[in-house]
């Protein structure tokens, strides 16, 4: 295939309200576009840093993706899959999210040649639905009603305050809902033990990060304290992490965020590990816009996994398109 034109595009844009990236809120969402152009086809993806939890920078994602674009005008070949991603891997070296938007862009252009939407090129037997879980938020997208799987950010510290939040929202939604409680690493060790121990009566389906990224051993020691399954993703950055913390027996669930494990062949081999080591894994985006989350969606049904992903579970900008949810569910293909 010979590429014509490489666009990059900067962008920003404004949550509808405040919105959490990990532990902090934050105004609005930066990252980075890409096409790729070939006659009258292109495909495009998204690079977009999490600040304070990737280990790039928005400025350092927009220098890798120039370098890619670089490369590729120089090239008056056609240039096949296997080359594309090649190049996508070494200047997206260190630097996930520019890999995972580069992959974005090729899998999307060659898909669109060979006439086939992206789960089903990637997949044949690519699931023809996804389950997504909801989100505790005002700009949540499925009804109560529908929600099997409710995702709940953690911000109190104190046992008796938790206790009163949750009762209060689990009282609007049907006692078979499943909640996950998000801590974005803000227990230690002795209070994480109590509280979990605290939550045992609740329908929890795991807890998520509760200690610091780097306490991986402190988090062993908590999964073998309590009952409560324990979910890690700030502490799941690539292939080796995702081992060490499956070695060191430290999650129940791995929790992928694309922008920070990289592009489709490193997620798709931590897939296969946690697989082989009975470990559950889910997909959530990490707010980006649609872009990237029209791929992720993709990518989760091309993968097959059937747990409930976080993915276009909330209004997040007031521009962007919204796939259409049934119940708890997304239809493949999309768009």
């Amino acid at each position: 295939m010979k590429i014509d034109k490489i666009e990059i595009k900067e962008y920003e844009k404004k949550f509808i309200d405040r919105t959490n990236l990990g532990s902090q809120k934050f105004e609005s969402r930066f990252g980075w576009y890409i096409k790729l152009y070939s006659g009258n086809l292109f495909g495009v993806g998204e690079a977009a840093p999490i600040p304070g939890i990737s280990s790039e920078s928005h400025e350092q994602a927009g220098y890798a993706l120039n370098g890619f674009k670089v490369a590729l005008e120089g090239l008056g070949y056609n240039i096949n899959l296997e080359e594309l991603l090649l190049l996508s891997e070494v200047h997206g070296f260190e630097v996930p999210s520019v890999q995972f938007a580069a992959d974005c862009a090729i899998y999307d252009l060659f898909s669109k040649s060979n006439k086939q939407d992206l789960a089903e090129y990637l997949n044949p037997n690519y699931l023809k639905s996804i389950n997504i879980n909801s989100i505790y938020s005002d700009r949540a997208r499925i009804d109560e009603i529908n929600t099997q799987f409710l995702k709940i950010k953690i911000n109190e510290l104190n046992i008796f305050s938790i206790k009163e939040r949750l009762d209060k929202i689990i009282s609007k939604y049907p006692s078979r809902t499943k909640l996950r409680l998000d801590f974005n690493e803000s227990l230690d060790l002795v209070r994480a033990i109590r509280i979990c121990k605290e939550l045992k009566p609740y329908n929890i389906d795991y807890i998520e990060q509760p200690l610091n990224r780097e306490d991986i051993n402190d988090t062993h020691d908590l999964r073998m304290s309590v009952n409560i399954p324990i979910a890690l993703d700030e502490a799941v950055t690539n292939y080796k992490s995702v081992k060490n913390i499956v070695e060191e027996g430290a999650a129940d669930v791995i929790v992928i965020k694309p922008m920070l494990t990289g592009n489709f062949k490193a997620i798709k081999k931590i897939i296969d590990y946690c697989r082989s080591e009975s470990v559950r894994t889910v997909i959530t985006s990490s707010f980006e816009t649609s872009i990237a989350q029209s791929h992720i969606v993709n990518l989760i049904s091309a993968l097959e996994i059937k747990e409930h992903c976080g993915i276009y579970n909330i209004k997040l900008f007031k521009d962007d398109f919204l796939e259409s949810i049934n119940k708890d569910q997304i239809s493949i293909p999309i768009g």
